[in-house]
């Protein structure tokens, strides 16, 4: 994508959701809609690839306006993502819809609520991201996170890592798709998987039900193999260095095999 010239003002952020949470023909209808109020309107294809894979151009999107309204999933998970970017979420500047939870008649009437005394002229740009992937990806909260490793233990896919005290997913695209497992049994419900569509703590709901959430944990880990959480950990630590021996001696072979055909060229 060329570099946006932003405008200075009231910019309105749509995000059209690149998973299954919220039906295409309602994000259609949104976006016919906005279209026709005079504002300046930024169509995001999928913010969570965005924060994900191009986080430079993402935090491009929120400079040079005053204010921003943020139109999408829940506000907790917006948050957090446009903090993979630097965005800073400055509470006074920015403005949040939850399509998730508003009728359509809630939604138009916050928006129109954050246009009153807004002169600009209507525009519309898109920014388009690689739809190859379907982001989905753990988003950690840190605000709750204990730094316990659990997720990066129980991951089989190298998605998490553990530094000086502190996890950060390190490889998003890695994360199998549709598999919120760590999440799950985090015991702090920490992560955040936004196009979960489930909902609840998982999904990045705004309120959290604490009692529920451990009722809901507690099912999952005596659903693992013998109910015990610390032998499953143990379980998926033996099996993942297994998965990363065996793809070390494939890349090994494959790059044997390319030496001894460049031999007999």
């Amino acid at each position: 994508m060329s570099e946006m010239v932003l405008n200075m003002g009231k910019r309105i952020i749509f995000c059209n959701c690149g998973g299954d949470r919220i039906s295409q023909e309602r994000l259609q209808d949104i976006e016919n809609n906005l279209i026709d109020y005079n504002a300046e309107l930024i169509k995001l294809s999928d913010l969570c690839g965005l924060a994900a894979l191009d986080r430079e151009r993402l935090a491009t999107i929120f400079r040079g306006a005053e204010e921003y309204m943020i139109i999408g999933c829940h506000s907790r998970s917006l948050k957090l993502l446009l903090g993979q970017a630097n965005v800073e979420v400055n509470n006074h500047s920015f403005h949040y819809a939850n399509f998730l939870e508003s009728s359509d008649e809630d939604l138009f009437k916050k928006v129109s609520e954050f246009l009153i005394n807004n002169d600009q002229p209507s525009t519309f740009k898109e920014d388009k991201a690689d739809s190859s992937w379907p982001s989905w990806y753990p988003v950690i909260d840190y605000t709750r996170c204990s730094a316990c490793g659990q997720c990066a233990d129980f991951c089989l896919f190298g998605v998490y890592q553990k530094s000086e005290g502190r996890v950060n997913v390190i490889k998003p695209a890695e994360c199998k798709n549709n598999c919120p497992a760590c999440a799950r049994i985090c015991p702090q419900t920490a992560i955040i998987f936004p196009k979960y569509k489930q909902g609840g703590a998982i999904g990045g709901s705004d309120s959290i039900d604490e009692v529920s959430e451990q009722k809901r944990q507690a099912i999952d880990i005596n659903n693992l193999p013998d109910g015990d959480i610390y032998s499953a950990l143990e379980q998926r630590k033996h099996k993942r260095k297994s998965i990363i021996t065996e793809e070390a001696m494939k890349k090994a072979l494959e790059e044997r095999s390319g030496d001894m055909n460049k031999q007999y060229r």
